[in-house]
């Protein structure tokens, strides 16, 4: 009797990966449309998506740190690992988010 083979350490990586993404969305969909703490958004990097969550709010400014939801681990060149940025760069990457995940639908 054959014994089951371990899934690939890639295919469990991306499942993971997936996971963390759907549940992300899934956050976001609860949090509306918007700047809010907790709210996650994608953008396109060089070398692939960079996923990023708000972290704080404030008048003028927000704080986003990256999230590790792709295999590429893809980092956007301005936001890096994160950090407090002008409140409305993160409100027009937030929107732009927003606006691609209302027409398209976000696939993870």
């Amino acid at each position: 009797m054959a014994s089951a083979r371990p899934a690939p350490e890639i295919a469990a990586e991306t499942a993971e990966a997936h996971r963390k993404a759907r549940a992300a969305l899934e956050r976001n969909r609860e949090l509306g449309k918007g700047l809010r703490v907790g709210k996650t958004f994608k953008i396109q990097a060089r070398d692939g998506d960079a996923w990023y969550e708000v972290t704080r709010v404030g008048p003028h400014s927000a704080e986003v740190e990256w999230r590790d939801y792709g295999l590429d681990r893809s980092m956007d060149e301005m936001l890096a690992g994160g950090g407090e940025f002008p409140r409305r760069v993160i409100e027009r990457l937030v929107h732009h988010h927003d606006t691609l995940e209302e027409l398209f639908g976000e696939p993870v």
